[in-house]
């Protein structure tokens, strides 16, 4: 049995400029029939432009979108099989939940649109709200009605552009989950849109991180964390640290690295970076990977592990864990989340520590790029173009 492919979404070379600024950098970037994949990316990266690209509300300086096997780049958005969700909703408050969802039925020219209606009202779980108006939902309802009205066109593709950017928190986490669920039940191909890490985390196969335009790097979520390739997608995926280490000797699928007159061990296999002997590698890190161990107690780790001194600098109880910042010869600020189950009353500010983990969790980058991609207030400045683009 051949495998359907008429959602695909195939962009090939697909670009976007305006003037002498680059919106999106050519690109090619293939979204499987079935999956829910996510654009990421902070503010003014090109995600959204891309979006719009699919859906025809923005033309292309470059390349070609395809819809399965169907060239779809000079059609309008009303003649491809996609449809989009926005932020804001926008339904006809004058009309109640049943005709907002049988909106494009109707405008079809379907008479009998009863059952249609109600199953997909049941699809969101708002059957009973059939006959309210709009604005005697919550937020949550109302993005609802507005995935039911898009979902009843039975489109190839749908879109969404940062669906959830305005509910609050614990309304956006449950509508995560409900977004996950609808799109496997209905089996059709999902693109989201968003700048929220755990929001594209939760809900993806696969996530497209976005960065000036190009895909900084794609795969699914776990990958991107546990083997990012990039100071941008370690940083803006989470929390890194990082040690500048040199290559000190290799061996088998070990490279030993040196640094502050210590040594560390990192898997080839997890090295995106030219390591040479005596070249320059980042050795990175994720906080709650690290174990913390009062100096007194250092004889008690097992052998085998990374290691390296410091002295705790600040601590913060958060509940789950403890967040301790931690001064080190080989990296200042160096970020430890420890899990609150057994609490040593000696880790505390000014306490001398040994930081330890397994090599297996420790990455290798390229040294040459800045430590601080990806971090707060690095991404770009929208500019007035991506402004309009949106």
């Amino acid at each position: 049995m051949t495998k359907d492919s008429s959602g695909d979404v195939r962009l090939s070379g697909i670009s976007k400029t305006y003037g002498a600024f680059t919106a999106v950098h050519p690109l090619d970037l293939t979204v499987p029939q079935g999956s829910f994949f996510a654009l990421l990316g902070a503010s003014g990266c090109g995600k959204t432009t891309t979006l719009r690209m699919i859906a025809g509300l923005e033309e292309p300086s470059g390349g070609t979108v395809s819809l399965g096997e169907q060239d779809v780049t000079n059609l309008p958005p009303y003649k491809r099989p996609v449809n989009t969700v926005f932020q804001s909703y926008a339904l006809f408050p004058h009309l109640d939940i049943f005709e907002n969802v049988a909106f494009g039925l109707r405008r079809r020219g379907i008479k009998s649109v009863k059952k249609q209606v109600e199953d997909m009202l049941e699809l969101v779980q708002l059957g009973e709200q059939a006959r309210k108006k709009p604005h005697q939902l919550s937020g949550g309802q109302q993005q609802r009605v507005a995935v039911a009205r898009a979902l009843i066109n039975h489109p190839k593709v749908l879109l969404l552009d940062e669906p959830l950017g305005a509910l609050d928190l614990k309304l956006r986490r449950q509508m995560q989950l409900e977004l996950k669920r609808i799109q496997t039940e209905v089996g059709i191909t999902f693109v989201h849109v968003t700048h929220d890490q755990e929001e594209a985390m939760t809900m993806a196969d696969t996530v497209a991180v976005m960065n000036a335009g190009r895909v900084e790097q794609l795969g699914s979520p776990a990958d991107l964390y546990e083997n990012p390739r990039t100071t941008f997608v370690a940083n803006f995926l989470g929390t890194s640290n990082f040690i500048e280490a040199e290559v000190d000797t290799r061996s088998g699928d070990e490279i030993v690295l040196r640094a502050g007159g210590g040594k560390l061990v990192l898997p080839g296999a997890r090295c995106s970076a030219p390591a040479a002997v005596g070249g320059k590698v980042l050795v990175g890190v994720r906080p709650e990977k690290i174990s913390l161990t009062h100096a007194d107690e250092a004889g008690g780790i097992p052998e085998g592990r990374n290691r390296i001194t410091g002295r705790i600098a600040d601590s913060s109880f958060i509940g789950v864990s403890t967040q301790y910042v931690v001064d080190s010869p080989v990296c200042p600020e160096f970020e430890v989340y420890a899990q609150n189950i057994d609490r040593d009353p000696r880790l505390v500010p000014g306490a001398e520590v040994v930081l330890h983990w397994n090599p297996a969790h420790t990455f290798g980058l390229d040294a040459a790029q800045s430590l601080l991609a990806g971090t707060t207030g690095s991404a770009g400045i929208e500019t007035v173009a991506e402004e309009a683009a949106r």
